[in-house]
């Protein structure tokens, strides 16, 4: 117990200052003013009322789009608003939750950095490298700047793997792939393409079952985000223009540079027991760096880049893994009378770029009641609106139900974010309009009977025709055939889980007991 306190507890205890120093403006007063952390907050808000209200998965977020409603969750990174939702129950304030989910990513990450580090170094280099993730520029630009909650956890979660990876830990690899899988879409590719990887280069292949597992158990989030994507606009949209980004992604790497060092050793003829290791990551900083700087813009005039990547800097995410493993890598080479002083200067510069964004943070405060009520779309360009809205929406129907014609009355509604009934009493043949687009899963019924609903129209909203007399109406939200196997996909991922935790207990219940004979 003392040998381990004294190999771990005083570099952890280090880094978690150090970490808090870092995440500082995170605990004062209201939310920090990033580009996006109001509409993360705005969608976490729509997201728990359609949470609460049953709605599981959640896929349609009825609140937002001026409460027309629209599929965004079915789409765009879940992971921090379940995990929001659940935090939400506990009567945290919405805006303190986000600010959670960030500094807990940060210091969880930091922590298993080190340990997976460890793995490779000794203490002060793999102490080093932890602190360079702590400082690294995008990481705080991705906090401070952009509010990415999505990126920062997803980078987190990542980090956590390589360390269950490479420490053996494979009973916990399926939730953390599938937390992985839901936090951010493309960083969670980008990730996965690096730890399968990463997996074959280590030669940790039992990681492998487990890694797929956890990609089954999110089936329900990215077989629907994939098939379904035809049914939105994203496709026919340019969220962003890289070219326009391009000089913030090539600031970020310039202060970065210190990680960029070790690649000075491909220079040298050096071999050590991690040569492959070195090839590997020097790799894969190589491309980095080319991707997220002028020199790789042939790569940003790709369809795929324009569409899915959008930003050039949001390459270097990857930095946060490939980065400190070389610096460590680096500081490991020195001579011991030059590890200290090359180590700190290095952390020093991180840091120093950093300064200017660090002082210019600021936070507001606002009432809950800004978030709760805020209908927006919390997106850039309505990319995940369905292709049948031909007009943009920019302001609430006075009333969810409404005779679009004939003639009666609407009474006795009772509505959710899922589900709307009230009783009609029509003195004509009507067609009743609900002031919500349309999304496969709405269905409607009138006296308990499924009608056909229509939705040709400008504003893709749903309409039925009912004939005159007394009547039930009912709209509701469920899963529709394919999304519901999706679901069995994701529960039956669950129960092979179960299953592989029993038979590694099993397996070792038995090793135990031999040793015993």
């Amino acid at each position: 117990m003392k040998r381990f306190t004294h190999i771990f507890f005083r570099p952890l205890l280090l880094l978690f200052i150090i970490a808090c120093i870092v995440l500082l403006p995170l605990v004062k007063p209201g939310l920090i003013v990033t580009e996006d952390a109001d509409w993360m907050v705005i969608r976490l808000t729509a997201f728990y009322q359609s949470f609460v209200d049953g709605q599981f998965p959640v896929r349609f977020l009825s609140r937002l789009n001026h409460n027309y409603g629209y599929p965004v969750s079915n789409f765009l990174y879940p992971g921090f608003l379940y995990i929001g939702s659940i935090l939400r129950l506990f009567k945290l304030p919405y805006s303190g939750i986000i600010e959670i989910i960030l500094g807990s990513s940060v210091i969880g990450s930091t922590f298993f950095l080190f340990l997976w580090l460890r793995k490779f170094f000794s203490r002060f280099p793999s102490f080093i490298g932890a602190c360079s993730y702590v400082v690294s520029p995008y990481l705080l630009y991705d906090i401070y700047k952009r509010g990415s909650v999505g990126e920062v956890m997803a980078s987190s979660v990542a980090i956590i793997l390589m360390w269950c990876i490479e420490s053996g830990a494979v009973w916990i690899i399926p939730p953390i792939t599938a937390l992985l899988l839901i936090s951010h879409n493309i960083l969670a590719l980008f990730f996965t393409v690096f730890l399968v990887g990463y997996m074959f280069l280590r030669g940790k292949y039992k990681a492998v079952i487990p890694f797929v597992i956890g990609i089954m158990i999110t089936s329900f989030f990215w077989i629907p985000a994939l098939l379904e994507r035809s049914f939105v606009r994203f496709d026919s949209v340019q969220i962003a223009n890289p070219s326009q980004f391009m000089a913030i992604s090539q600031t970020l790497l310039f202060w970065s540079f210190p990680l960029l060092l070790p690649l000075v050793l491909f220079l040298k003829k050096i071999h050590t027991r991690f040569d492959k290791e070195f090839l590997f990551f020097g790799a894969v900083m190589t491309m980095v760096a080319v991707g997220s700087s002028a020199v790789g813009m042939v790569f940003w005039n790709m369809p795929f880049f324009v569409r899915f990547v959008q930003f050039p800097y949001r390459l270097l995410s990857i930095v946060f893994i490939v980065g400190p493993w070389l610096l460590a890598f680096l500081i490991s080479q020195l001579k011991e009378s030059k590890r200290i002083w090359v180590g700190i200067l290095c952390v020093a510069i991180l840091f120093v770029g950093n300064i200017p964004l660090l002082s210019s943070v600021r936070s507001v405060v606002r009432e809950e009641g800004f978030y709760t009520t805020n209908e927006g779309s919390t997106t850039v360009q309505d990319e995940y609106m369905p292709k049948w809205v031909k007009v943009k929406i920019n302001m609430r129907a006075n009333d969810k139900l409404v005779l679009f014609s004939g003639k009666g009355s609407i009474t006795d509604m009772q509505s959710s974010t899922k589900k709307i009934d009230a009783t009609l009493n029509l003195e004509d043949d009507s067609i009743i309009q609900f002031n919500t687009i349309f999304y496969p899963g709405w269905g409607a019924t009138l006296d308990g009977y499924p009608i056909e609903l229509s939705y040709d129209n400008s504003m893709g909203v749903m309409r039925v025709s009912v004939p005159k007399g007394s009547h039930r109406v009912s709209f509701e939200f469920r899963e529709t055939a394919f999304r519901y196997i999706s679901d069995i996909l994701s529960s039956f991922g669950i129960i092979v889980y179960g299953a592989y935790l029993l038979i590694l207990l099993s397996n070792n219940v038995k090793r135990r007991a031999s040793l015993w004979i």
